[in-house]
């Protein structure tokens, strides 16, 4: 049976594919970083979707359709969140349409949301993540969390080198089928360490 894809490995996957084409041209600039960085309660406040209705039990507390909080940087958050990105997903496709690159497939674009998002929330997990800190560092110290290898670490760096290129331009001597290649072995090694967000 295929996987359901994740609306937010969608948007943001589309949002990155529209970085990388029209690079002077993002006007959703604020509501990509709030998803990108987790940042669930200021993109609702936004894009104004709709929250579902829910019953969230932590710590021996129960809330009943809780308002968004900043610490909702995990399922809770995605949750939440899921509305409000299906009526950003259609803005920015009225805004930029559907479009090839030739590049970066469409399921690479994808990946590369997963990966960044995912990372961020496993490394939420340990220690609240700062504005300010770089995925470069989240990396380093979700590594050090999980106690990976100097090898999977790099492999993770290596994976987003790619990221890196789409967000900033190709750098000379690293290709984009290089980029792709790096990527892909750190995506099958987040899964192989269990790191995502099934």
């Amino acid at each position: 049976m295929k996987k359901q894809q994740l609306i937010i490995g969608i948007v943001v996957g589309y949002m990155l594919k529209v970085i990388k084409a029209h690079k002077k041209e993002i006007k959703f600039k604020q509501e990509f970083a709030s998803i990108r960085h987790g940042n669930y309660p200021e993109f609702i406040a936004l894009v104004k979707g709709s929250i579902p209705e829910m019953v969230v039990y932590r710590s021996g507390d129960i809330e009943v359709n809780p308002n968004p909080k900043k610490d909702n940087f995990d399922f809770i958050g995605l949750v939440m969140a899921g509305p409000s990105m299906k009526v950003f997903y259609e803005k920015c496709i009225a805004e930029y349409g559907v479009f090839l690159d030739n590049e970066i497939s469409d399921k690479i674009y994808y990946q590369l949301a997963i990966y960044e998002i995912t990372i961020r929330i496993h490394a939420n997990k340990f220690k609240t993540l700062e504005k300010s800190e770089t995925f470069q560092t989240i990396i380093d110290n979700l590594g050090k969390q999980l106690a990976l290898n100097e090898e999977d670490v790099t492999t993770l760096q290596n994976g987003r080198k790619l990221l890196n290129m789409v967000k900033h331009g190709r750098k000379k001597n690293y290709s984009w089928i290089e980029g792709i290649t790096d990527f892909e072995k750190a995506f099958q090694l987040i899964e192989e360490k269990n790191i995502t967000l099934e």
